[in-house]
């Protein structure tokens, strides 16, 4: 669930404007003119952005930016800074002290929503980039993996992770079994890299198929494996242009349809009965068959 935006601004009139460019943009808001009330809407709300003038009238805003970091959910915040000052010492002592950017005033009336989405999706990849090192793969070695098959599991219904685990577990038993690498994605998606594309099916093959339906795209490619290292963080990831596409894909698909994109359907020794899937180059510009699941 996406919690209010927390205002912090002790000028009535910004305040009171940026709240209503937030109301209008559909963003729940709630203002505090200083940090003892900042602090009690902290506690009260659980926002999960704050928008942070530093100068203000019961202490500074930058001292309570550091605090706020050195707590163990502070990383989960979204942080803004809004100031008038705009000397680039000054904005990079707010960057480096946790801003997660820094907007300076007056600024236009689309530029603030904006850069909160921006800065929110950071915060996404952060939380994904924790669940990546709880699942700890072992990567072989870095670098690239010519033809390796690509697998996007994508949940229809995402409920949130806690509601996730089992089936990510789930998923997660099938894919090492087929030697496998599981690759969370803060959505609630599966990612797995495989070997071929026969193993990524076989995979799909050995998940019992219940509900809610899961989304699948198979897709084969060139994938590049590295690790994101940061705080106590040591996890793989893996990147490139044909997971972009298997995860566009993914997102383009209706509740349980599972699909072998053209390059990976051609890959395959024996492939399944499938047929073809038009949406998928319409769409997505990338030419895919629909599996037939009762033929799996």
């Amino acid at each position: 669930m996406i919690g209010p935006v927390l205002i912090v601004e002790d000028q009535p009139a910004e305040a009171q404007a940026l709240y209503e460019l937030l109301s209008w943009s559909r963003r729940p808001a709630v203002v505090a003119p200083d940090l003892r009330t900042a602090r009690q809407r902290l506690l009260e709300l659980r926002p999960t952005v704050i928008v942070l003038d530093l100068n203000l009238p019961d202490g500074d805003g930058l001292a309570w930016l550091r605090e706020l970091r050195a707590r163990s959910f502070g990383w989960s915040l979204t942080i803004l800074v809004v100031s008038g000052r705009a000397d680039p010492d000054h904005i990079a002592e707010a960057l480096l002290a946790g801003a997660d950017d820094y907007v300076t005033k007056p600024y236009a009336p689309r530029e603030l929503p904006a850069r909160i989405a921006v800065a929110e999706r950071l915060a996404a990849l952060r939380a994904g980039f924790r669940w990546l090192a709880a699942f700890r793969p072992p990567l072989p070695s870095q670098g690239r993996y010519p033809s390796a098959g690509i697998l996007v599991l994508r949940p229809s219904d995402p409920r949130g992770s806690e509601h996730l685990l089992s089936e990510w577990a789930c998923w997660t038993r099938s894919l090492r079994q087929e030697n496998g690498l599981p690759f969370p994605i803060p959505d609630g998606s599966l990612l797995g890299l495989f070997p071929s594309v026969a193993r990524a099916l076989g995979a799909l093959r050995r998940t019992n198929h219940g509900d809610p339906p899961w989304r699948a795209v198979l897709h084969i490619g060139s994938v590049s494996v590295g690790w994101l290292e940061g705080p106590g963080l040591a996890a793989g990831a893996m990147f490139g242009e044909a997971v972009e596409e298997a995860i566009r894909l993914a997102y383009l698909l209706p509740a349980g349809i599972w699909l072998i994109t053209d390059p990976a359907y051609a890959a395959l020794p024996a492939p399944p009965p499938a047929r073809p899937w038009p949406l998928a180059a319409e769409l997505a510009g990338l030419p895919a068959w629909e599996i037939r699941m009762e033929e799996l």
